[in-house]
């Protein structure tokens, strides 16, 4: 029995050693909108968030656009069963960067509905790493709203979230007061 306790002792500690080089990256969150699936009284209701945060990377920064957790389907129907992947676009280096990349996509939305453009991004856990894809972002009307469908396409399924456009221009509104706020980030 010692011999058992002694060897997961010595496991325990040699994992300790070695954890205390691994970091995590830090996600500074710059500007950050709630966007609610579902009513009140919906069993189906989730919270997303569209968020702009900030990345430092051995002291230089990256900016990312998280368009939250993406559904699984087809062009139509899409299943929210995924907490645990969120889609980040890459908008650039520095907040001016990003202020027109978002500009850029929010451009969709005076285009013709169902004009669209491809751009990179990655499909992971918590943090975004190299392993970038194609991402195709449509301008489309659903009923009255107006929506920006981000969707990734693997093979037989889809993977896509809708962003409304009162959302998108709330987050271009948060980021625009962020840099009043912050002057000295370019």
């Amino acid at each position: 029995m010692k011999k058992y306790f002694l060897i997961l002792a010595c496991l325990v500690c040699s994992f300790a050693a070695v954890a205390q080089d691994f970091k995590l990256p830090q996600r500074l969150e710059l500007a950050t909108v709630d966007l609610q699936v579902g009513d009140d009284d919906s069993l189906l209701r989730a919270e997303e968030n569209l968020e702009v945060f900030n990345m430092p990377i051995d002291g230089e920064n990256h900016y990312y656009l998280s368009v939250g957790h993406l559904g699984i389907g087809d062009d139509v129907i899409q299943f929210n069963i995924d907490p645990i992947f969120e889609l980040f676009i890459p908008i650039g280096d520095t907040v001016a960067e990003a202020m027109d990349n978002l500009k850029e996509l929010q451009s969709l939305f005076k285009g013709p509905k169902g004009g669209s453009m491809e751009i990179e991004g990655c499909l992971a856990a918590a943090f975004p790493n190299d392993n970038l894809e194609k991402v195709t972002v449509t301008y489309q009307k659903v009923l009255l709203t107006k929506v920006l469908a981000f969707s990734v396409e693997r093979e037989g399924y889809v993977r896509a979230t809708h962003i409304p456009k009162s959302q998108f221009n709330s987050l271009i509104s948060s980021l625009k007061l962020y840099r009043k706020l912050h002057p000295k980030e370019i």
